[in-house]
């Protein structure tokens, strides 16, 4: 063999154990990856729960027995501040589910998307701030589906179809 020859192997060989050393590098940082994305969706999860039980507490806090026997008749019988704090509470209800929904958590289950916005529309009052909001809102491709489960909702609780915005752009 000649020197030429030697040299064309060394070169060879080390080229496929910088090539190795390349895939396990790679396959260690795909690890590290997933557990970075696994860490991200626990807290995230943590994060949506903490908010609404923020939510939830602010809200107790907040309401009398006068609202909690108003929440059913609608927003007509309540007065300026108990209006506020129905809006508040549902509006931000409503603001934590799309973020939920536009970071992907659940894997955008319908079934999760669909049982907490029919807690959220489980009164007139609640209905009627998410028809607002509906009726204002311009949809875009990311949140179809989301809309979609929170219009089919609201024609079941309420019995009442509320218009494709889709068509009216």
């Amino acid at each position: 063999m000649e020197l030429i020859e030697i040299a064309q192997l060394v070169t060879g060989i080390a080229t496929l154990i910088v090539a190795s050393v390349l895939i396990w590098q790679m396959i260690i940082q795909k690890r590290t990856l997933d557990i970075a994305h696994n860490d991200a969706d626990a807290n995230m999860s943590l994060t949506a729960v903490e908010n609404k039980v923020k939510l939830n507490t602010w809200f107790a806090e907040n309401s009398t027995p006068e609202l909690l026997d108003k929440v059913d008749k609608g927003l007509d019988f309540m007065t300026a501040k108990e209006k506020r704090v129905i809006q508040a509470f549902t509006q931000n209800h409503f603001l934590l589910l799309t973020t939920e929904y536009r970071l992907g958590r659940m894997d955008r289950n319908p079934i999760y998307f669909r049982n907490t916005m029919r807690n959220i529309l489980n009164n007139k009052a609640s209905l009627e701030v998410i028809k607002s909001i509906r009726l204002n809102t311009k949809e875009t491709t990311a949140r179809e589906s989301l809309i979609k489960i929170i219009d089919e909702v609201y024609e079941e609780v309420s019995g009442e179809k509320l218009p494709d915005l889709a068509n009216n752009s």
